[in-house]
């Protein structure tokens, strides 16, 4: 995968996890954000060179502050109330997008988000042709209805133009109505 050596990321993570008494401070624990930034503004790997060199200045500041605006938050003995979608326990490992709540000071409640439960909604009034001059809509009642499309009008194609071409349409899709002649 690598064409010699591992990238410069990898290495500075290795030399993280291998604290010793005396180098706790070249390589004591650091959050995650100051590893990525150094590694990002001194490698010569070709992802940081490259990084660099379509990085803007206010790109700079956001890559200094990468994983600095989480605040972990433990709460010991609290009650948790969980309101689903679906019914019963929720399985092991699995995930919900929720909001969470805080309803006094040793109890949360997690509502579900109707996010993921939306159905597609059917398209109002659905195109049944579409044309370059007209487009034909059908009401929800079943009944049709057209409507000009927007052209752009130059020298060479006028309004008089237009006018012929819509007419041709209108008389190639006056069948789709359903009354007879």
């Amino acid at each position: 995968m690598w064409r010699t050596n591992p990238p410069a990321l990898v290495t500075m993570i290795n030399k993280n996890k291998g604290n010793r008494a005396g180098s706790e401070a070249q390589y004591g624990p650091r959050l995650a954000g100051e590893i990525l930034h150094q590694y990002l503004q001194n490698s010569d790997d070709d992802l940081a060179v490259a990084f660099r060199h379509h990085q803007t200045a206010a790109e700079a500041d956001i890559s200094q502050r990468l994983f600095r605006d989480l605040f972990p938050d433990t709460h010991l003995g609290v009650d948790l109330k969980v309101i689903s979608r679906t019914p019963g326990r929720m399985h092991v490992g699995a995930n919900i997008n929720c909001m969470l709540t805080r309803d006094s000071e040793f109890h949360f409640t997690a509502m579900e988000t109707a996010s993921e439960m939306k159905q597609a909604a059917e398209r109002r009034n659905p195109i049944v042709y579409q044309g370059t001059c007209i487009n034909v809509h059908r009401k929800a009642d079943g009944s049709i209805y057209p409507t000009f499309n927007r052209p752009l009008f130059t020298a060479a194609y006028t309004f008089r133009d237009f006018c012929r071409e819509a007419a041709e349409e209108l008389r190639l899709v006056s069948g789709l109505g359903g009354e007879s002649d």
